[in-house]
């Protein structure tokens, strides 16, 4: 059995909802919470539940955030994710710490009502990579915006890296663009990077523009819109840029706004608003440019706004329309919600559908943070609703959702930021012998809290090494060993592992013998001068059965099997010699005692 070793998702699963939380806290002051009547809004059920039943269903792509779409030309729609749970969820909707990994990157193509997950290809370890590296050692791309030009699409990805404690904590560093060729797109391995300008006096750590952040084309040009990061003390102000292209064209010059006009060179391009997200959608929408963003005011923000123009350049932060307050945002921001992005395909007039990303902060005595355990929080959410034909203001929007409570907490307990503090031990651990070669382990769990368990056992009548065993279930009480060697005794202990990787000791070595159950009941009778008919009973599992026969007569015997059937027609017979029948249950290591005797008597 190979070794798994447990590589906690604790940390790299928050990054992208972390990033999102550390930057919103620094925009400060939060507003003080106020009444406002937001527009209506339903939710989009179909492709939210269309998600959820992929995500449990495909054993790949089983969650992410950063969800950005694009409809081909072919009628298939591409949805671009960021940090991305790849790996199956059991039929309880759990993810399992040691059958789902994390990728910073994915792509999911829908084609109707099916999906297909696109990744890179398996490492060294048999793991799935992401979708697209990064050019630097040390970076990983999240998805910006993206569109298809010809036969290609063009996808903006931001350059994140690890920061340490400095700067933002987790560092913007500049974009990449990704060429993919819609023939082979489900194919990384032909996806290409294209030059294009670097950002302008991009300052890691104070500032810097991410280009590509949104997208928008008329007749002649592409719009291409920025968001730059500029941290002042303990204020990080967003502020919103806008360059352009020929319509398509990437690897052209890039013009930047000046605020009046347009230039080549990118330190003039003028500061628009400050206020948006890093990730929001710029969309043409009954006659008009909406931009659509995450507010920046209070807590975890959470308010979907909206900023209306009638040229690509003529945001100015002036016309914000307070739109909506998503539902699955606590009060005590346990879960909050992000990334913004109109649905361009499934917009019609004023009526967009809008998709969005649920994070959790929630995190139990185990370890266990709610996005690991519970699969159906980290994944896309859908609404739709009809803009208003002019700006509305609007005050902020306070959540009104209760927290989670119960085993769910934002103080999870001192081993889960310390993997050398030892966890609880499993109690009670028994090894009982069961029919059909089978062992049965139990045990009591720590409480509370879902932990997952390690272990390892043995053949001790053999001799045998230790092979690790990883029970996959953070619930997990038991686990049962089949196709074992009758006769002979195993050893087993096992230790409890937090999801911050802290362990327990092991507990004491326990130990069973194997064995099968002798079948019971056996009958024969003559069918003919030339067969007899045997049947037995035995209920036990994992075996088949072996028929002994002796010929009264002669002394002679036959054996007959395996039969998967508890019957047998046993053929060639001599008319005149009675014969006796046994029964032995046998699986591929051994055989259990032989029945008692069944006679069949002479014809």
């Amino acid at each position: 059995m190979k070794t798994v070793v447990h590589r906690p998702l604790t940390s790299p699963r928050r990054l992208a909802g972390l990033l999102f939380a550390v930057l919103l806290l620094l925009v400060g002051p939060w507003a003080t919470p106020s009444a406002h009547a937001a527009i209506p809004v339903t939710p989009y059920t179909s492709l939210t539940n269309q998600f959820q039943n992929y995500g449990n269903t495909s054993g790949q792509w089983s969650g992410g955030d950063g969800s950005e779409s694009l409809k081909l030309s072919d009628g298939r729609v591409l949805w671009f994710f960021s940090d991305t749970y790849y790996g199956t969820v059991d039929t309880s909707g759990h993810r399992r710490p040691f059958q789902s990994y994390f990728l910073h990157n994915s792509m999911v193509v829908q084609n109707g009502s099916s999906m297909s997950t696109v990744v890179g290809p398996a490492n060294a370890n048999g793991q799935r990579t992401q979708l697209v590296n990064a050019a630097a050692s040390g970076e990983w791309l999240w998805g910006a915006d993206q569109m298809q030009v010809g036969g290609t699409v063009y996808k903006f990805y931001q350059r994140i890296q690890q920061a340490g404690s400095g700067g933002f904590g987790f560092q913007v560093n500049g974009v990449e663009l990704v060429a993919m060729p819609v023939a082979s797109i489900t194919d990384p391995t032909t996806y290409t990077k294209v030059s294009i300008p670097s950002p302008y006096d991009c300052v890691p750590g104070t500032h810097c523009t991410l280009w590509g952040t949104a997208l928008v084309s008329d007749a002649n040009y592409t719009y291409i819109y920025g968001t730059e990061y500029e941290k002042v003390g303990g204020t990080l102000n967003k502020w919103l840029h806008l360059a352009r292209v020929p319509k398509g064209n990437f690897s052209a010059t890039w013009n930047y706004w000046t605020g009046g006009g347009w230039s080549t060179s990118a330190s003039a391009s003028t500061r628009m608003m400050n206020g948006v997200a890093e990730a929001f959608s710029v969309t043409y929408v009954g006659g008009r440019y909406v931009l659509l963003t995450q507010g920046l005011t209070g807590g975890l923000a959470g308010n979907m706004e909206a900023y209306f123009s009638s040229t690509p350049t003529g945001f100015t932060g002036g016309n914000k329309t307070v739109l909506y307050m998503t539902p699955e945002t606590t009060t005590d921001w346990g879960n909050w919600t992000y990334g913004y992005r109109i649905v361009p395909y499934l917009t019609s007039g004023n009526t967009i559908v809008v998709s969005y990303n649920v994070n959790s902060q929630y995190v139990d005595s185990a370890c266990a943070e709610q996005s690991n355990w519970q699969a159906n929080v980290y994944r896309p959410r859908f609404a739709q609703m009809t803009l208003p034909t002019s700006a509305q203001g609007g005050a902020y929007i306070a959540p009104t959702k209760p927290p989670i409570g119960g085993d769910w907490t934002m103080s999870p307990a001192a081993y889960c930021t310390d993997n050398t503090v030892a966890a609880p031990a499993p109690k009670n651990l028994t090894f009982t012998a069961q029919a059909g070669a089978r062992l049965k382990a139990t045990w009591t769990a720590p409480t509370p809290g879902a932990w997952s368990y390690v272990g390892h056992w043995r053949d001790a009548t053999a001799g045998g090494a230790w092979s690790d065993l990883v029970w996959f279930t953070p619930d997990a009480t038991e686990w049962t060993a089949t196709g074992l060697v009758p006769n002979h005794t195993y050893e087993l202990q096992i230790y409890s592992s937090a999801w911050s990787g802290a362990k327990s000791a092991w507990t004491s070595v326990v130990s069973a013998t194997a064995y099968l159950s002798t079948p019971t009941g056996v009958q024969a009778s003559r069918f003919d001068s030339g067969t007899c008919r045997v049947t037995w009973n035995d209920s036990q599992p994992d075996v088949y059965w072996q028929v002994y026969e002796h010929d009264v007569a002669t002394g002679g015997d036959r054996n007959f099997g395996p039969f998967s059937s508890k019957v047998a027609a046993v053929g060639l017979l001599t008319p005149s010699h009675a014969y006796q029948y046994r029964i032995a249950a046998i699986n591929a290591y051994g055989s259990s005692s032989l029945s008692t005797t069944a006679t069949c008597a002479a014809f």
